[in-house]
């Protein structure tokens, strides 16, 4: 368990440098407009805020043995993995409805280009859920 808290560390610790140096890229870019700058920022805090506090949360879970023994049950446990399964299924069915609806109301009167752009990446992820449904009902 240890071995896998050390993982999620230096991860969550990866992505804290990341999300880094996304705040950095937007303040010295130039040739974006406020609004893109905004954006990035944003992202980049947020991606840094997230990252820090599961990088925390994992050191002081490697700290203490009767974290690390909760952790591995909270990790292990068949009922929290179900839940988790089921609600990342919920969850993408839910963002493809919504960037399917998306796509058409943007392609119909708004701007075409996100519209399409926006189909483009329904596609895309209907296209690796059925290669990952695939190879994952053939491992099983």
């Amino acid at each position: 368990m240890e071995k896998k808290l050390k993982r999620k560390c230096i991860i969550s610790f990866i992505c804290m440098v990341i999300g880094i140096i996304i705040i950095i890229l937007s303040l010295y870019l130039k040739g974006l407009s406020e609004m893109q700058t905004s954006y990035i920022n944003g992202f980049g805090t947020s991606f840094t805020i997230v990252s820090f506090v599961l990088f925390i949360r994992n050191l002081r879970s490697m700290k203490n043995s009767k974290t690390i023994r909760d952790r591995e049950i909270e990790l292990t446990d068949e009922r929290n993995i179900e839940i988790e399964t089921k609600s990342m299924a919920v969850t993408f069915r839910i963002a493809i409805v919504l960037q399917a609806i998306a796509s058409i109301i943007l392609s119909i009167f708004m701007n075409n280009e996100l519209g399409m752009h926006l189909g483009l990446l329904v596609g895309i992820q209907l296209v690796i859920y059925i290669i990952s449904n695939v190879v994952i009902s053939k491992k099983i």
